[in-house]
């Protein structure tokens, strides 16, 4: 944990954080917003905000002998000190494990996420779609230890869908709760409906996974040293996910 008096929520700016109080209750309502990936943090509305994410390693500089990446929340936390003073303290918070593992057959999908603690959605699966629908879907699993989260096991979470080059994120109820923008050079979630911490959490830490694959998967399909170069030297934008459409659907 770390204190200051004047709050210094990130490199950019000395704006005050967006959030300036979260409080460590799974079913908080957040409201909708724009997340945006910015190398190793994530922010809200704008990258001069206080970040409010950060995965232990830069996603998209990533090769295929990385298998796990930590997620952590940031809690900005802001008292009145004595003297009338704000003092704001980060608390970084693990919640998400990442894990992505090479297929074990051409078809397979080796992706999932583990949360830290019970308070989150244990284990999430990402696969394909069964036939004849389209796209991924993210599905809670069986755990380990059947004691350890008793929610329904397969219980779908969330499934994400591409329509005209745009990813889109449905509900287990097939609302649309997000969108992936990629337009400016950056990755950006569009969450377009108020989610429970604890949902807002796992979402965000399966759109890390979810872009995790899609590098991992351009990085499969390049057909040569200089297609790896050109892939790697754009650490924080993977753009026109349709490029690459022609050499074979992600794995």
């Amino acid at each position: 944990m770390t204190t200051s008096k004047a709050a210094n929520p990130g490199p950019d700016s000395d704006d005050p954080p967006s959030y300036q109080e979260q409080r460590d209750d799974p079913d908080e309502v957040q409201q909708p917003g724009v997340f945006i990936m910015d190398g190793l943090f994530i922010h809200h509305e704008s990258v001069n905000s206080a970040p409010l994410y950060q995965p232990s390693r830069v996603i998209h500089a990533q090769g295929e002998a990385t298998h796990t990446i930590d997620l952590e929340r940031l809690d900005n936390r802001v008292r009145t000190l004595a003297d009338g003073s704000p003092s704001v303290s980060m608390h970084k918070k693990h919640i998400y494990t990442l894990q992505h593992f090479p297929p074990l057959y051409p078809v397979d999908l080796q992706c999932s996420m583990v949360s830290a603690s019970n308070r989150g959605l244990g284990k999430v699966t990402l696969k394909r779609s069964p036939f004849p629908h389209s796209g991924y879907r993210a599905s809670r699993t069986p755990p380990d230890r059947p004691d350890k989260y008793r929610s329904a096991a397969n219980e779908i979470f969330f499934v994400v869908k591409e329509k005209r080059g745009v990813f889109e994120w449905f509900d287990a109820d097939e609302a649309v709760v997000a969108t992936q923008d990629d337009g400016e050079g950056r990755h950006m979630l569009l969450v377009s409906v108020p989610l429970s911490r604890k949902n807002l959490d796992g979402l965000l830490a399966l759109w890390c996974l979810w872009l995790w694959h899609v590098h991992i998967s351009i990085l499969r399909q390049s057909t040569g040293w200089s297609d790896f170069k050109r892939i790697m030297s754009r650490p924080t934008s993977v753009n026109n996910y349709t490029g690459f459409a022609g050499k074979g659907p992600l794995m």
